[in-house]
C-alpha cells in the first residue's frame, strides 16, 4: 500500500485506542520502509525484507511503527504475516492487492502484447497489484479527507525533519544499517516532495496513471498504451467500490491478534 493508506490506517488504529498523545513522528516511522527508497542506493527489498519483530528496544520506540507498516504490507502482499519474510514472489498470492488485481492481468497482457514492451504473466501480476495499491487511496478518499490525512502527513514530515532527526537517524541506522547521511538526504527530499499541495495533485486517477507511467517508463510516449493504462486504473477503481475499508478493518484485527501495540516515541 502507498504512504497515505498506511498513514490513514495508523491514524484510525491509534484513534481507536482513545489516546491522543502520540507525537507526529510516529507517522514518519510508519512510512520509513517506503520513504527510504527515495535514496537511489536503497531498494524496496532492503527496507521490506527484514525480520518482523515485536521486541522493540526501549531506546528505539519508533521501530514499532516501522514494523506496523511491514505487517500491513504482508497482509496486502501475501494474505498473512510472514515473520521471517522468506516468501517468494507468487503471482497467485492470496494477498489483498494480488487477489483484487487478478482481473487486471489479462487485460494488461493484451494491452502490452505486440508492443516493444511486451511483459510476462508474472510482471503483469506484479503491475496489477501495484495498480490496486495506487488506487486504494482514492477508494477511501472521503475517509482520508475527513481525517485530514494529507495535511497531517505533510505536517509530520516537517515536524520530524525539524525536531526529531537525531532519534530518526539512530533508529533507522540501528535497524537497517544505512549511513546516517543517507537518512538525512531522504528527509530533505521528503520535505520537498511530501507537501499538502503536491499530494493533493495526485489524488485523482490521472495523477495515479502518471505515477505508474513514471515508474515503468515510456507509457506517455505511446497514446494507445497510456489510454489503456488509464482504463485499467478506472477498472481497478470499480473493483474497489465495495471495499469500504474492509481490508483495513480485517488487517487491524489480524495485527492486534499478532500482538502489535503502539509505543510513544
Amino acid at each position: 500500500m502507498l504512504m497515505l493508506t498506511h498513514t490513514y490506517f495508523l491514524q484510525n488504529l491509534l484513534s481507536s485506542t482513545g489516546a491522543e498523545d502520540y507525537p507526529l513522528d510516529v507517522y514518519v516511522y510508519n512510512i520509513v520502509p517506503d520513504l527510504l527508497t527515495i535514496h537511489p542506493e536503497i531498494q524496496p527489498s532492503q527496507t521490506h525484507n527484514i525480520r518482523r519483530t515485536l521486541q522493540n528496544p526501549p531506546e528505539y520506540p519508533g521501530m514499532a511503527y516501522i514494523m506496523f507498516h511491514l505487517l500491513l504490507d504482508d497482509l496486502a502482499h501475501y494474505g498473512h504475516i510472514c515473520p521471517d519474510c522468506q516468501e517468494e514472489f507468487n503471482p497467485d498470492s492470496q494477498g489483498y492487492s494480488y487477489v483484487k488485481g487478478k482481473p487486471l492481468i489479462n487485460p494488461m497482457l493484451d494491452l502490452y502484447r505486440g508492443t516493444n514492451k511486451e511483459i510476462s504473466y508474472n510482471e503483469a501480476a506484479y503491475r496489477s497489484h501495484l495498480i490496486i495499491e495506487m488506487i486504494y487511496d482514492l477508494a477511501i478518499l472521503s475517509q482520508i479527507n475527513s481525517s485530514n490525512t494529507v495535511e497531517m502527513l505533510a505536517e509530520a514530515i516537517k515536524y520530524a525533519t525539524k525536531s526529531k532527526m537525531p532519534e530518526l537517524r539512530r533508529t533507522i541506522k540501528w535497524l537497517y544499517g544505512f549511513d546516517e547521511d543517507w537518512i538525512g538526504d531522504v528527509m530533505k527530499e521528503a520535505s520537498f516532495y511530501i507537501t499538502k499541495e503536491r499530494m493533493e495533485r495526485i489524488m485523482n486517477i490521472e495523477g495515479r496513471v502518471n505515477l505508474y507511467a513514471n515508474k515503468f517508463g515510456g507509457e506517455k510516449n505511446n497514446a494507445d498504451v497510456y489510454n489503456g493504462i488509464n482504463n485499467l486504473f478506472k477498472q481497478a477503481r470499480v473493483l474497489l467500490n465495495e471495499d469500504d475499508e474492509l481490508f483495513l478493518k480485517e488487517s487491524a484485527q489480524t495485527i492486534k491478534k499478532y500482538g502489535w501495540y503502539p509505543t510513544v516515541t
